[in-house]
């Protein structure tokens, strides 16, 4: 089973997140002011997200699948960061 989820971790955060889940989570780099934040959207596997929410390592979370992930986020003020590899 798994759980269609927007998380937003901080940036102090991401690398406890990403022990509980996956190298390949929180890997999308957001702005809101002078703050960094880490976001993962998808399924989530229902282990990867109970660990998630009982962690106390998430700034934010959606599970709304009726809004997209994209408002969600602009609700929080936060923007993608943009680089060029």
């Amino acid at each position: 089973m798994s759980v269609f989820a927007t998380i937003v971790i901080a940036n102090k955060n991401q690398a406890a997140a990403q022990a509980l889940t996956s190298l390949d989570m929180f890997t999308s780099e957001f702005k809101g002011g002078f703050r960094k934040y880490w976001v993962s959207s998808g399924n989530f596997p229902q282990d990867y997200y109970d660990a998630l929410a009982d962690s106390g390592l998430v700034y934010d979370v959606f599970t709304d699948s009726t809004v997209k992930p994209k408002e969600s986020l602009a609700s929080l003020g936060i923007t993608k960061v943009i680089t060029e590899e």
